[in-house]
């Protein structure tokens, strides 16, 4: 018959205290480049270190290092896992992508501009408004693209999703410009400070509710 403490799990704190410092530096690195792939749910990422840290363990009692163990860099251990661990669960197409973008845009800029308008000026119109929420989500759906590159270190990546982010705020910031000067007033209506704080923050809490719930990748 099997004991309750038999079928009790170590906690994942308490197995990382036994690693040594060399096993324990690989187990975060993997852990840090889970995070940056974004394309795991916290859940999935922590059952996947909780594995891991299993066979090190195991292994590290023979003298057997993680990285001898599994023979590949910490990078390398999370690009294979794409094809040996899929995510878990449907992940969010490309529309939720850029509603997400557009709520993240939205969102900031309302709190942005109510905290603003509250100590000087008005806040930003409607229109303009929703202007920043559609440019917001095609923004995202571009820079995502970009973003992937530049994490798996292809040759001039970086440079390329910088560049390509300099141009979408150039664009996003030409056209608010010329939604303010060609959109009629009663189209552009400002809203109150303290009103366009309050919405802000719902959609702030709207985008955080829906990544969670849509399984919603990182850029």
């Amino acid at each position: 018959m099997t004991t309750e403490a038999e079928t009790v799990k170590p906690e994942i704190g308490e197995m990382k205290a036994n690693l040594t410092k060399r096993n324990l530096q690989y187990v975060q690195e993997v852990e840090k480049h889970l995070r940056e792939a974004g394309q795991y749910g916290e859940e999935q990422q922590a059952n996947l270190i909780y594995e891991m840290t299993e066979k090190v363990l195991e292994n590290q009692k023979q003298g057997v290092t993680a990285r001898k163990l599994f023979d590949v860099t910490p990078t390398e251990y999370v690009k294979a896992l794409t094809v040996k661990a899929a995510p878990t669960g449907e992940v969010a197409g490309k529309w939720w992508i850029a509603l997400d973008g557009g709520l993240l845009v939205l969102g900031a800029m309302m709190l942005i501009s109510g905290v603003s308008a509250i100590f000087q000026g008005q806040t930003l119109g409607l229109a303009v408004l929703f202007v920043t929420f559609l440019v917001g989500g095609g923004a995202m759906m571009v820079l995502r693209k970009y973003a992937g590159a530049m994490r798996q270190g292809e040759k001039g990546g970086t440079w390329k999703y910088l560049l390509i982010a300099m141009v979408v705020i150039v664009v996003w910031m030409t056209i608010m410009t010329v939604v303010q000067v060609v959109v009629p007033a009663k189209w552009n209506v400002a809203l109150e400070p303290y009103p366009t704080v309050i919405v802000g923050a719902a959609l702030l809490a709207l985008r955080f509710y829906l990544k969670k719930k849509k399984n919603i990748p990182n850029l």
